[in-house]
């Protein structure tokens, strides 16, 4: 919206990294520290059922939002995404269809866990990291999905074995050594001589994961004139536990995708993974969708909700507090842009896990919290955020980056102002949008004070200059164990601030983007 000065840090760094046509897209969630989250909120091991079966909604849910998944398989904490091989969804651009898949994965599963487990609490927000691969053909596309079965299989036969050793008595090092170097009929035999258990009488869901797709069924959708049923052939969604390896699952549904003869481990070739470049400042930048439709569900005050700002900030927090490699978040609207040292390795620099767990977490984050902001408005449906990364070799550029997103901000929020007061005092909203064309900023503030006496500069600092969040010291009283005295030591504290982010700023604030301390 504001033609700036700064606006050729987009044009010339931003740029749209779109997957090859004519491939089929998968797109690969995984819980991001699932070990830890499962033992905080006390799964059953080696199985937790009701986890299976929310992680299995959530992939539905996923069916249903985006028509373009064709295909869903899932094990343990890990979906696959199949994305028809002509999809332009989101004209095939990377960071989008990541970002996007991931949040509202993340969103519907913070949404149903209590569905789930009615009687456990959220303790810390879940979160998954994503990566999307290309695949040209049928046959490599099922022989992906016969390679993740595969890794079902042989997981969760391991993994029975182990729990029902440590269960057992046996510590949990003991248990590997007993396990290390056995084959699958020497388990199949471990369980069936100690524990009296026949692996293929477990429960399928756990042996064969989770198969979600759209079956064609027969309808009745209406009747003749002689009360006969005429039908129809529709696509409903189906959820199933059965061997997608052998031919017999595609042959009878040959709609998803097509017949082929497969080896299914040199699929992992097509896994490539894009790096962020070394020694470049990495700007992660989250944008909510469809928010206009969110905020006028959730009756959000117009033209600024202090509460919806207060609470993108309180995630954008938290997001500091879990990635020490960010070093600066700057925020408005429903967007915010974090900035990660040059010299960060956060995982590796994977583009794609850097997106997508931010993505993750950030929307886990805000649902999470969302109570402390609004505690007498239910959450109606689940937000989602997509994001996208782009690299600055130099500060310079990076402190233009920022500065764009500033003059957006404040473009952006004078004219909403503007509009809202407009509309507020009986316009229509096209009407309102007529009376702004072409008006510079001078003419919105004299608008604003001759038409409702209001001061634009007076209106609160977040509202016109947005929130920066970074780490400054502070002094924390230590006591010293067994003893009466205590010590001052320095440490560092999450700092929201509503400022210019000019010259003068940086220099009061070096120590932000000068060294790698949080790293």
């Amino acid at each position: 919206m504001a033609n700036s000065e700064y606006e050729y840090v987009k044009r010339e760094f931003e740029f749209d990294r779109r997957l090859p046509p004519s491939n089929w897209i998968v797109v690969r969630i995984d819980g991001c520290h699932f070990h830890r989250f499962s033992k905080i909120h006390a799964f059953e091991k080696p199985n937790d059922q009701n986890a299976l079966r929310l992680m299995n909604a959530c992939a539905t849910a996923m069916l249903e939002k985006f028509p373009d998944i064709v295909f869903a398989y899932g094990v343990s904490d890990e979906y696959s995404f199949v994305f028809r091989e002509d999809t332009e969804f989101y004209h095939r651009r990377e960071s989008k269809i990541l970002s996007l898949c991931v949040s509202y994965f993340t969103s519907v599963y913070v949404m149903k866990w209590k569905d789930f487990f009615p009687n456990k609490e959220l303790k810390e927000p879940p979160y998954f990291d994503a990566r999307a691969v290309c695949y040209p053909n049928f046959k490599t596309i099922r022989d992906y999905l016969a390679w993740r079965q595969v890794d079902c299989h042989v997981n969760n036969q391991y993994n029975t074995c182990f729990w029902m050793l440590v269960k057992s008595g046996k510590s949990e090092q003991e248990a590997q050594l007993a396990l290390k170097g056995t084959f699958a009929k020497d388990k199949n035999e471990l369980l069936a001589q100690q524990f009296q258990i026949n692996y293929d009488d477990e429960p399928a869901m756990f042996r064969k994961g989770s198969s979600v797709y759209r079956e064609k069924v027969e309808k009745i959708v209406k009747t003749d004139d002689y009360e006969d049923p005429i039908k129809r052939t529709r696509l409903v969604l189906k959820e199933e536990h059965v061997d997608i390896i052998g031919p017999e699952f595609w042959q009878n549904h040959q709609h998803i995708l097509r017949e082929g003869k497969f080896q299914h481990e040199f699929v992992k070739k097509f896994d490539i993974n894009h790096m962020l470049p070394p020694c470049n400042w990495i700007v992660v930048r989250i944008n909510a969708c469809q928010f206009d439709q969110f905020s006028a569900i959730h009756s959000f005050d117009k033209p600024n909700d202090a509460a919806a700002l207060r609470l993108m900030n309180a995630a954008a927090s938290s997001m500091m507090e879990q990635y020490p490699s960010i070093a600066f978040g700057y925020g408005f609207g429903n967007e915010y842009s974090f900035v990660l040292h040059e010299k960060t390795e956060l995982y590796q620099r994977r583009e794609s896990l850097l997106l997508s767990s931010f993505s993750s977490y950030f929307t886990s984050l805000y649902m999470m919290k969302w109570k402390e902001f609004f505690p007498h408005k239910e959450l109606m449906q689940p937000p989602r955020f997509d994001a996208e990364a782009v690299c600055y070799p130099k500060l310079k550029l990076l402190y233009e980056y920022l500065s764009w997103r500033q003059a957006e901000c404040h473009a952006g929020n004078q004219y909403n102002t503007c509009f809202w007061m407009l509309v507020k005092s009986g316009k229509g909203e096209k009407e309102a949008h007529e009376i702004l064309k072409g008006t510079l900023s001078k003419d919105k503030n004299e608008l604003l004070f001759q038409q409702f006496q209001m001061n634009y500069n007076n209106e609160p600092a977040m509202f016109r200059k947005g929130s920066c969040i970074y780490r400054q010291k502070v002094e924390e009283i230590a006591n010293i164990e067994g003893s009466e005295n205590s010590t001052r030591r320095e440490g560092w504290d999450v700092k929201v601030d509503h400022v210019d982010m000019g010259s003068g700023f940086w220099r009061k604030h070096s120590w932000i983007l000068s060294t790698s301390d949080y790293n």
